[in-house]
């Protein structure tokens, strides 16, 4: 079991900080290094991936993912369901938010985009709706925005978040997350009978949560690619012909084994034209 290149999901409680549930996986797992994708607030449940050793450095690209929640909000006025929904409405799309002051990044306003805002229930003062964002948006702050705005010519009617559950990072669901009791269980089994089929179900190679189209390498490239070279078209054997220039791929070599990840520089038509020049811009080779 390979325990210094993994990730964990874990089911992330209220009034613990993501830091310290990070540290406390590393603790039981008795391994070296720890990180986790996506900081939760302490009073923030849901899905928390957490790596493991040498996995630690792809957590990037699981934390870049989109984030979907669910929220409950309460407004300090009562308001129309109808004013509501056009208020959620206008926050849907492309937003300017500015990071709440208790974040750890500069308070400066940022481009956003909200992909979905579903209204789940409304029930007087409070409503319950769910989020799929840009990765770097702010819930608590997006109910502040909307408390603050205007609804048809009305003064602004203030709004905080109440309760807040992450039920996705990407395509991570919280059906794959696990407590951490959970993990305290399957290690204790691990230990005292000699079973590790509890653990090998919640620890996964990291690029089982690296979505992003492949790329595969021939294996006479691979040596090259370990030695800080780019991967130039001669290097690769086939690819998604739907990949776009610029886009984030994932590197595997014939045999199937995760390479790495880089950058495409090329579109498909110059790609298939070409014989040589560098292809993908490597910028993790995890082999």
């Amino acid at each position: 079991m390979q325990l210094d290149n993994c990730v964990i999901i874990i089911n992330k409680p209220c009034g613990q900080t993501s830091h310290e549930i990070t540290t406390e996986v590393k603790k039981i797992l008795g391994v070296s290094r720890s990180g986790h994708a996506g900081t939760l607030d302490p009073q923030v449940s849901g899905v928390l991936p957490v790596a493991l050793g040498k996995a630690t450095k792809l957590i990037r690209y699981i934390a870049s993912k989109e984030k979907t929640y669910v929220c409950l909000m309460k407004f300090k006025e009562l308001m129309p369901e109808e004013k509501i929904r056009a208020l959620f409405e206008e926050f849907t799309g492309r937003i300017t938010q500015t990071p709440p002051k208790i974040s750890a990044v500069r308070k400066v306003p940022r481009q956003r985009t909200i992909h979905k805002l579903r209204i789940l229930e409304i029930s007087g003062h409070f409503v319950l709706f769910e989020a799929t964002v840009e990765a770097g948006t702010y819930i608590r702050t997006l109910c502040d925005d909307m408390g603050r705005a205007r609804a048809s010519g009305q003064q602004p009617s203030g709004a905080r978040m109440e309760e807040l559950r992450r039920i996705a990072v990407g395509k991570i669901k919280e059906n794959q997350a696990h407590t951490m009791q959970d993990l305290i269980d399957a290690v204790w089994v691990w230990k005292n009978k000699n079973d590790d089929s509890l653990l090998r179900g919640m620890l996964k190679p990291p690029e089982t949560f690296i979505d992003y189209p492949k790329v595969v390498v021939k294996e006479s490239a691979i040596e090259q690619l370990k030695q800080g070279a780019q991967l130039t078209v001669p290097g690769i054997l086939r690819f998604d012909s739907k990949v776009k220039k610029g886009e984030r791929v994932a590197l595997y070599s014939e045999k199937g084994k995760f390479v790495g990840v880089g950058l495409f520089l090329v579109e498909y038509e110059d790609f298939v034209k070409s014989t040589k020049g560098i292809a993908v811009r490597t910028e993790r080779i995890h082999i």
